[in-house]
């Protein structure tokens, strides 16, 4: 059974799940996910994509950063995706043949015939269910353990191809969910033989497998021979290059050094129209956010969370970020064009006298507002410390103290530690529609939610949103997520900005996925100019 929801191309863009798509289902072709490419791919042929950072193992239940650059892009190369979400917010068959469900409870995966590991091992509903629990118990670590630990109890294995998920209540956005959270399957033999995660060997069925790994300068690939989708991939060999600075990723694309790096356009600048180089955009949309600790220190109190937001112009903040102008600050987790969007509940814009009046409150009541804000060291993130420094400054009774981390480091530092008060992210989250973003950035079990923001009222309009297909439905529960957004403040979004790719003109098959990572098994070298 498949649900439909009539509604134009922008619209769709902003929906990933609810009533969208509980079926799904694979086709074989490039032009049903992504549209038909001009020229006809060739193999052969290497590529190298720039990384901010180095994934530090090949754990499969690793699933963060689902963005290009990101540390799912690189282990996508040699596990591929079960099942992945394109660019219109349709979750699409990868591995998988399809994840199917009739009444969002019950759900069939159906695994594609053939498929092996490159150990020789069958790609199997057992190593599905193996890599599942794996990621359920606690002692792997997972970000996500929390949501699979929530449905794994309910996986039976049919047969060698087929896996049902009985989950103990109704979400339509389970697939979706999948795609970002628990898309990665690795050989369980190879897991086995790993006596800790840094020395798991990546042992996949995607379309490249390992050959080198220099950790935190870089990785080649070769191209997969058994992989189930010949004649992909294209490409021979990928590599992977670890460059922390972004001007000197830039400027590694430009002289010919890389093919890609992903940014954005003000990162870019004159470098956009470069000889030899192009600009590809991930039409999705992206929030800029930072992260309350909402565990310890001043923002487990809400009127300081409600001071940052009074105290800061976000638009200022982002042309500080920028360097560029023009910036109008979100009003809320949803784009103004998405269907769930609602303006009665708008985040606040800057009111210096109020913010002035929260600090002093705290202050009386033995709550000074002293906080560390924590970033990391590329120049834009430098620039954007050094302002919030700067504006909290001018207020009595407020102390803010800057910290700058290696972005290796980013994740450890404010996500396992908790040791920030106020942690900004450098780029941004796709919030491509809701599901899975909007629960894993506010769920109390979200693998996003680094301040632990709790709320038993969030975890029910967003259970209540995920229990149901019916567009109203929806669009009531996530009118009660907004009012929260804009009363609670989980976390601080203060800026939105569309992704877009710096590479080399002759780069062909880029398709995006999830929150922007390359399915990198359509990727091929063009003979001539094929980017602009």
């Amino acid at each position: 059974m498949m649900y439909r929801m009539k509604t134009s191309r922008r619209s769709r863009l902003a929906v990933l799940g609810g009533s969208l798509l509980l079926a799904l289902a694979a086709a074989p072709g490039l032009a049903t996910r992504a549209g038909a490419q001009t020229p006809a791919p060739v193999s052969g042929g290497t590529m190298t994509i720039i990384n901010g950072s180095d994934i530090t193992s090949w754990d499969p239940a690793v699933t963060s950063g689902t963005f290009p650059g990101g540390p799912m892009d690189v282990l996508d190369s040699v596990y591929g995706f079960l099942v992945y979400i394109d660019t219109e917010g349709k979750v699409t068959g990868g591995m998988a043949e399809s994840l199917t469900s009739t009444d969002a409870v019950n759900w069939t995966l159906k695994l594609r015939k053939g498929v092996t590991f490159s150990d020789g091992s069958a790609y199997d509903a057992d190593a599905v269910k193996f890599n599942w629990d794996r990621a359920a118990d606690p002692a792997t670590l997972a970000p996500t353990q929390g949501w699979v630990s929530s449905w794994n109890k309910g996986i039976s294995v049919v047969d060698p191809l087929t896996l049902t998920v009985k989950l103990p209540t109704a979400n339509a956005n389970f697939a979706a969910q999948v795609a970002e959270l628990a898309p990665f399957i690795a050989s369980p033999a190879a897991l086995k033989a790993a006596e800790k995660k840094t020395d798991i060997k990546p042992v996949g069925a995607g379309a490249f497998v390992l050959q080198t790994w220099n950790q935190g300068v870089g990785m080649t690939l070769t191209r997969n021979p058994k992989y189930w989708d010949q004649p992909r991939p294209y490409l021979e060999t990928l590599k992977f290059a670890v460059i922390p600075e972004t001007n000197s990723r830039i400027a590694t694309v430009v002289q010919g050094g890389a093919t890609m790096m992903a940014g954005y356009m003000f990162q870019f600048g004159n470098n956009a129209t470069a000889p030899g180089v192009g600009t590809v955009k991930v039409p999705m949309r992206g929030i800029y956010r930072a992260y309350f600790n909402q565990v310890k220190g001043p923002f487990t109190d809400v009127r300081a969370r409600e001071a940052f937001y009074l105290a800061i112009d976000r638009a200022r903040l982002m042309q500080a970020l920028t360097q560029t102008g023009g910036y109008k600050p979100p009003k809320s987790f949803f784009g103004e064009a998405s269907p769930w969007f609602d303006p009665a509940y708008a985040l606040p814009a800057a009111d210096p006298k109020k913010a002035q009046e929260l600090f002093n409150a705290l202050k009386a009541d033995g709550k000074p507002f002293d906080i560390k804000v924590v970033t990391y060291t590329n120049s834009d993130l430098k620039r954007l410390g050094a302002y919030v420094q700067q504006v909290l400054s001018a207020y009595d009774n407020v102390k803010a103290t800057l910290v700058e981390v290696e972005q290796a480091n980013h994740p450890t530092r404010c996500k396992t530690q908790l040791d920030f008060d106020v942690c900004f992210e450098g780029g941004v989250v796709v919030s491509n529609g809701a599901e899975p973003v909007i629960s894993n950035l506010m769920s109390s079990k979200g693998s996003f939610n680094w301040g632990q923001y709790k709320s038993d009222a969030m975890d029910a309009a967003l259970a209540e949103a995920n229990s149901t297909v019916d567009p109203a439905g929806i669009k009531a529960a996530y009118a009660k997520v907004q009012k929260l957004v804009a009363t609670e403040y989980p976390f601080y979004i203060f800026g939105e900005e569309t992704r877009f790719l710096l590479v080399r003109n002759n780069t062909g098959g880029v398709v995006p996925s999830n929150g922007g990572i390359l399915q990198k098994q359509f990727l091929f070298v063009c003979p001539d100019v094929c980017v602009k």
